[in-house]
């Protein structure tokens, strides 16, 4: 795909876009060291356990309100997952999904996901807050300003509606792309050896 900022659009994600931002984000988070160190070497098997796992959790952040997307040339590029002050953890996703996801990534990924989750969420600020959970880009198109414009894009609702913002991120060059968006390092904590830098934005 080749095309230019006047080619983007930005919006919500549109119900018959939830599989392909599945896809999307399978590929920007596949080898990232995290993932890397809970699902295995096998990068077919980290992009086939993503994919189950997405597909348990879009639904849920859509249905509130919770993903925005970029598209270059008429194609999703760009996927952001957020929820707002107050709704994190988002609910469950329905039995039927977690089943899947349970299925699809094997009982020794969900429970490392677990792991992951129950280490992180007691770190969160205790105040309201704005989190950002994910934000991938197609790999084939990252470098290019897709993740910054969709990030800006969330930022300015965030100012609308002022509370402090904060995320996780388990890769190096991440911390400065969101330290030039306003946000400062919290500290590192580490999960299975993979350093995890916690950010945070002032309200």
């Amino acid at each position: 795909m080749s095309a230019g900022a006047e080619d983007w659009s930005r919006g919500a994600l549109q119900a018959g876009e939830r599989e392909p931002a599945v896809k999307v984000l399978a590929r920007a988070f596949r080898d990232n060291p995290l993932n890397v160190a809970v699902i295995g070497e096998d990068p077919e098997r980290r992009l086939r356990a993503n994919e189950h796992g997405l597909r348990s959790l879009l639904p849920v952040a859509h249905a509130h309100g919770g993903v925005r997307v970029l598209r270059a040339g008429g194609e999703l590029a760009a996927v952001l997952i957020a929820v707002a002050p107050g709704e994190h953890p988002l609910p469950p996703a329905a039995l039927p999904a977690r089943l899947r996801c349970l299925f699809g990534q094997g009982l020794r990924v969900a429970r490392r996901w677990a792991e992951v989750f129950e280490t992180l969420a007691p770190l969160h600020p205790a105040a309201p807050h704005w989190y950002l959970g994910t934000l991938g880009v197609e790999p084939d198109l990252q470098g290019r300003g897709l993740g910054r414009a969709l990030l800006a894009d969330w930022l300015a609702e965030v100012d609308r509606q002022p509370s402090c913002a904060y995320l996780e991120t388990d890769r190096p060059e991440n911390v400065v792309f969101y330290e030039r968006a306003g946000f400062v390092s919290l500290g590192e904590t580490r999960i299975f050896s993979v350093p995890v830098w916690r950010m945070q934005r002032p309200g």
